[in-house]
């Protein structure tokens, strides 16, 4: 560095007129002091760029863990599901199975009652058709006997 202060100084004496030699030393300290090398400065570089990939490998495998992660829960979740809708199609089958039986039921009470209510109905139409006759065998009796007290009288 001190090589590069002397000829920056030794070539601006020459180049321009200098009026104070140590406010030029001065300048040429402080633009050298801030001038990086290049070595330093690539060094620099290829080390940020070497963080740069650690970053960027860390948060590729960061999102390969979310990755697999997501995977591993939609296929605890998409299990779960599937096992639901078995436990539902069972629980409906329960049910249409319990309907069926009482469908099966309610029809034979209702095959019995229309057995039991057809019945009565027959009974019924007994009596009323043994009614009619005894009222109408009663009334031809009654009608014989006025005939015969009509033929008598």
């Amino acid at each position: 560095m001190e090589a590069i202060v002397e000829i920056l100084e030794q070539e601006l004496e020459e180049a321009v007129e200098v009026k104070n030699k140590k406010s030029l030393h001065r300048y040429i300290v402080l633009l050298t002091e801030n001038i990086v090398r290049r070595e330093s400065y690539e060094k620099e570089q290829n080390e940020i760029r070497s963080d740069i990939k650690t970053l960027v490998e860390i948060i590729k495998q960061g999102f390969e863990r979310v990755d697999k992660r997501f995977e591993d829960m939609q296929k605890y979740m998409d299990k779960r599901f599937e096992d639901m809708y078995k436990y539902m199609d069972k629980r409906f089958e329960g049910i249409d199975k319990r309907f069926e039986d009482m469908q099966k039921y309610m029809d034979k009470r209702f095959e019995d009652m229309h057995k039991y209510t057809d019945k009565r109905f027959e009974d019924m139409d007994k009596r009323f058709s043994m009614m009619f006759k005894f009222i109408s065998l009663g009334f031809t009796v009654l009608a014989i006997i006025m005939v015969v007290f009509e033929f008598i009288a």
